[in-house]
């Protein structure tokens, strides 16, 4: 029985863009986990950046039990696929500030692309260090593309990248319609393909998984409807079926 380790940036990341594979991986006798790097709660006395307040009142979030309640979320989440979850201390870019002052790292949502600012460079090698020391002797690592460049999904590739060792990834959802990547652009001509067919069981408890995230769900879609056709649509591409591997 192989044991799969994904990585996630933000809480919805894994089901959003692999939930129905990670479901039959499960389903087939393998030990799946999903690890959420930036699951830190809000910076203690620090004020709420003015992007991060925004989208609070405007999708009725409150403040201070954001990072609480998506953990709730993905705690259902992750029980619908059938995977254990874990998490680690970075908070969401969207409530960061550069280290020493009260300067937010995001302010409008082009700051949220691109890589990590050169102050915020210290987040890299914690990361590295908790996987390091946290990954069991024997595992298949899963890290996203970044597709999308968003400045936290590339600081996990980067974490990850620092084991020095070839890793799987996935592509990141919606992030590969949104935009239309050409995912030829991301993956080396002799990287290592897994795939696995989602089954309508699969492609169900994927689409179940997504809708414990209500709280994200409004980011995307306009209800859960909308976002089932979507994820529909997806699979019958291929898309969220297959990882690739290869040495960042």
């Amino acid at each position: 029985m192989k044991e799969w380790i994904f990585l996630a940036a933000h809480f919805d990341d894994v089901v959003l863009s692999a939930g129905g594979l990670v479901w039959e991986l499960v389903n087939r006798g393998e030990k799946v986990e999903i690890w959420t790097i930036c699951a830190g709660d809000l910076p203690s006395g620090r004020p709420l950046p003015d992007y991060a307040r925004m989208l609070h009142i405007f999708f009725e979030l409150g403040e201070e039990y954001v990072p609480y309640r998506r953990s709730q979320e993905d705690a259902a989440s992750c029980k619908v696929l059938g995977a254990r979850y874990r998490r680690y201390t970075v908070p969401d870019c969207i409530y960061r500030h550069l280290p020493g002052t009260d300067e937010p790292v995001i302010k409008v949502p082009d700051d949220i692309k691109g890589e990590l600012e050169p102050d915020e460079l210290y987040l890299i090698p914690p990361v590295t260090d908790f996987l390091r020391k946290n990954l069991p002797e024997e595992y298949e690592l899963v890290i996203p593309l970044a597709i999308g460049h968003h400045r936290d999904h590339v600081l996990v590739r980067k974490a990850a990248g620092r084991l020095g060792i070839p890793l799987w990834h996935y592509a990141d959802y919606p992030y590969i319609i949104q935009e239309k990547y050409d995912l030829k652009e991301w993956i080396p001509p002799d990287a290592g393909q897994f795939s696995l067919a989602v089954t309508p069981q699969g492609l169900k408890a994927w689409q179940d998984g997504i809708a414990c995230h209500r709280s994200q769900l409004v980011f995307f879609w306009s209800d859960e409807s909308e976002m089932c056709s979507a994820i529909e649509a997806y699979a019958r591409t291929g898309g969220g079926n297959t990882l690739w591997k290869f040495q960042d």
